[in-house]
């Protein structure tokens, strides 16, 4: 087959040349620097560079600093030289040779100079520049055309005669831009003749050849015995083929498109492995990746490919990486900064693809090559290209739960940041919010939930508006950050306005919409609870399960695919739907995918581990009696290795180390193994204490289990300070929440049974406080809600701010209230000031 392929190939030669080749991105513009090549001494010697600067300055083909450099040439020679040099560097936006042909033809000097120039126009024109083993032959055999023998023009008063046997080729045709590229190379690699047999049976033999286009474009001999590998599995055909859905019918057009243009890498890769390909030829800036780097919405598409592909000992990843990484060895830093600049770009865009598939120790690696590339050049053009590697280093790690590297990353960007920030003068130069999202990510999973909440904050105001992958990321983590301080109201204006965009921006067969729907489940699941939870894990969009929207976008096992599964679990057990074995099941598909991607010491393996655990003690409770302990059993195993997983990432002491004691302590319990059980749960307790503040959330969750447990042992003495904290501490968030009422009643109760009733009546009175302040409601979300056209962005950030709606709201306030809301409830009771407010405006929103 023959490749076709278009921009941005090049060749670099080991030798450490200049990279002058990297300008071009069109076969015609390097057809042109050949003529320069050709004619170089005919120029050098002919050309007088006062003659067409002029011209050329004002069509904008050179400036002032290139006038200069032209002119510290020392004799008229040296200027032509470094003008024929300084002319290839140009972007093909400048037209630089049709100018520089429309100056030759009109030149500021004489008559006799302008014939000169016209016969150096001549010798361009009829330059032919044919391909190396390509077209060479069918040259070589055609038959000599009956054109008069003609002299050329002279060279400095030497008449330049044809030699007889010499065939003289006509000018080359003039190129139009609406020509299709089969029809351009083939005028510019032939001459004005008729073809012959030999020509056909030329034409015949490229059938078995494919076409690789580097700074010389090449027919190269197809692999023997070559057979592609990829193919687009039937039944995922099929069920997007025979669906109604019109978005599976757009997504199969893209499968298609994304396979043909895999095809032509995989040929590519297999002339690598063969050494067929051209000495120098670098496969990460060859045109066929180019297009699938160029097209990131296609990115998740070729993940099942790539399996095949490697299940080939096709290793496409590890050979682009590898050739990434030679054209940052062969580029020096004195090097044009253009060339620099489109080979960083590719890096960025190549961590993004593999981010997209799963491959973050790759994707670390390509963005740390970058870094160091980048790090040996103090030019400010490299300054917001470094900020961003940064920034992207930082999300790759995040994803991969590697906190620690993603907190040096961290660093790096923000003394990138200030370096660009000082150099500014205050123009804004960057869209922080990115960074900002990335850092209350990594702060949320090391536990810091106060902090998370703030940068999260900082992030929605200073995303940038204009990417919708930026703002779905920042949306996410901000839903993530709102839930841990559980301030409800605003997690769920998020949950429901970030499914709207989603599926507004990217479709119903895009990772963004299934990484939206995914926070609304985790939304849904800590505190809605209702019968939605499920439905919207099953069944997002009326008709279509979360699960099966994972699966045909995907094609093939993913991470997402996992996490579908485990949402679907959690909820089942959060609504105890536990009369068939779906939450089981779920549990143990998710963490079967999970340990197949990332394999048995996987840092994120604990997120699915802590589920599945929890659906088999579970399920422990309703199998039967002779596999109630060998359960248990697997339940304590799951648990452990989950517990020895947020150790190593996360230290012994942290949020999910005790949240994963606490699981453990369950299980213990239902063991019947108490004493250790108590020991666990006053561990997790004793961890909370020393890592979350007094008023957390999450400790009063662990107080709360520890004081139930105390509880059901009858032991009232250590029960109620354990539950007195609680309710003591849990504050008003405006939304009801099941367990903190249980508090209430067991606490209630437990001073009756010691006879206490004034303290009973007391806790009596706070719980109706408390039920005031947070109503039980039973409203679901409806779908309707979830599928309409959201606002713009910047709309729905005007709306939802918390900062200007608060500052609005206590302006309003006599000065004592305003002291009070601003000073004494800082982020907790602003919220729900303004509360009323924002219910107000949903509907407009």
């Amino acid at each position: 087959m023959a490749a076709s392929i278009r921009r941005n190939t090049y060749i670099l030669e080991n030798s450490g040349q200049n990279l002058a080749s990297l300008g071009p991105t069109t076969g015609i513009d390097r057809q042109n620097i050949m003529r320069l090549k050709v004619n170089r001494i005919a120029l050098v010697q002919e050309l007088r560079v006062e003659h067409i600067t002029g011209l050329l300055m004002e069509a904008g083909v050179i400036a002032a600093k290139d006038l200069k450099k032209i002119e510290s040439g020392r004799t008229s020679q040296d200027k032509a030289r470094i003008l024929v040099d300084l002319l290839p560097t140009k972007s093909k936006n400048t037209e630089w040779y049709k100018h520089f042909r429309e100056a030759l033809q009109n030149p500021e000097a004489s008559p006799e100079t302008k014939k000169r120039y016209k016969n150096l126009v001549d010798f361009l024109d009829n330059t032919v520049i044919h391909r190396p083993t390509s077209q060479a032959g069918r040259f070589r055999d055609m038959k000599p055309q009956a054109i008069p023998v003609r002299s050329l023009p002279p060279i400095n008063g030497v008449e330049n005669d044809v030699h007889p046997d010499v065939q003289r080729y006509s000018p080359l045709p003039n190129i139009d831009s609406r020509q299709s590229k089969d029809e351009t190379n083939c005028e510019l690699n032939t001459a004005k003749s008729t073809p012959g047999v030999e020509d056909v049976l030329a034409l015949q033999k490229h059938r078995n050849m494919t076409l690789v286009k580097g700074y010389f474009h090449q027919w190269l001999p197809t692999p023997e015995n070559y057979k592609s590998v990829l193919d687009l599995p039937e039944s995922h055909r099929e069920k997007l083929a025979s669906s109604e859905n019109p978005q599976d019918h757009k997504l199969l057009e893209k499968e298609e498109t994304a396979l043909n243009y895999l095809r032509r890498v995989e040929v590519i890769t297999v002339l690598a492995q063969r050494k067929q390909l051209p000495m120098g030829f670098e496969m990460c800036l060859c045109d066929a990746v180019q297009d699938i780097l160029n097209q990131p919405e296609t990115h998740h598409l070729y993940m099942k490919h790539l399996v095949t592909m490697e299940a080939s000992e096709i290793m496409l990843v590890k050979d682009l990486i590898s050739s990434y990484e030679s054209v940052l060895q062969l580029l020096d830093k004195e090097e044009n900064k253009h060339h620099q600049h489109s080979v960083v770009q590719t890096g960025l865009k190549m961590a993004n693809f593999l981010i997209t598939i799963n491959k973050y120790p790759e994707a670390d690696g390509i963005l740390v090559s970058t870094l160091q590339f980048l790090k040996q050049s103090t030019h400010l053009d490299f300054w917001v290209a470094r900020y961003q590697a940064y920034v992207k280093l930082m999300q790759t790690r995040n994803l991969s739960y590697q906190l620690d590297k993603a907190q040096n990353a961290y660093f790096d960007a923000v003394q990138m940041q200030y370096q660009i920030k000082l150099m500014s003068f205050g123009q804004p130069v960057l869209h922080e919010g990115s960074m900002h999202a990335e850092t209350s990510q990594m702060l949320l999973e090391y536990g810091s939930i106060i902090s998370a909440h703030g940068w999260a904050r900082k992030a929605l105001k200073e995303v940038d508006p204009d990417d919708p992958v930026s703002v779905v990321r920042v949306l996410c983590v901000a839903i993530n950050s709102y839930c841990a301080q559980w301030l409800v109201k605003r997690a769920e204006l998020l949950a429901i306005y970030v499914v709207q965009y989603a599926r507004e921006k990217f479709g119903e067969r895009h990772p963004m919409y299934i990484e939206a729907l995914l926070h609304f489940c985790h939304f849904n699941t800590e505190f809605k609870q209702d019968e939605l939870g499920i439905k919207i894990a099953k069944a997002s969009n009326l008709t279509i399960e979360l699960l099966d929207v994972a699966e045909r976008t995907y094609g093939c096992e993913s991470i997402h695919v996992a996490l579908a599964h485990r949402a679907i679990s959690r909820s089942l057990m959060c609504m105890h739907k536990l009369d068939t074995e779906d939450y089981y099941t779920h549990a143990i598909e998710a963490v079967r995918i999970a340990r197949s991607l990332l394999g048995q010491s996987g840092k994120q393996l604990h997120i699915f581990l802590d589920t599945l655990a929890s659906a088999l003690q579970w399920k422990a409770l309703h199998c039967p009696k002779e596999l109630h302990d060998s359960t248990l059993h697997w339940a304590e195993a799951e648990a452990k290795q989950g517990l020895a997983l947020v150790t190593n990432t996360y230290g012994e002491i942290s949020l999910k180390s005790a949240q994963m004691l606490l699981l453990l302590g369950h299980i213990y319990s239902k063991m019947n193994k108490l004493v250790l059980s108590e020991r666990l749960l006053c561990q997790a307790v004793d961890y909370l204490k020393l890592c979350q503040p007094p008023s957390s959330n999450y400790l009063l969750l662990g107080m709360a289990n520890l004081g139930t447990f105390y509880k059901i042992l009858l032991k009232p003495d250590l029960a109620i300070p354990r539950l007195k904290y609680v309710v003591e501490h849990a504050e008003s968030t405006g939304w009801y929440i099941k367990w903190v009422h249980m508090c209430f009643d067991s606490l209630a109760a437990l001073y009756n049974s010691i006879g206490d009733d004034k303290e009973a009546d007391l806790v009596q009175v706070r719980l109706s406080q408390w039920l005031k302040a947070n109503p039980i409601k039973s409203e679901s979300i409806d779908y309707s809600q979830l599928q309409q056209v959201p606002v713009p962005f910047t709309s729905f950030l005007a709306k939802a701010d918390i900062w200007v709606t608060t500052v609005q709201k206590v302006m309003a306030l006599p000065s004592e209230k305003a002291f009070v809301a601003m000073g004494e409830n800082d982020s907790e009771l602003t919220d729900n000031c303004i509360d009323d407010e924002m219910n107000n405006d949903k509907e407009e929103i």
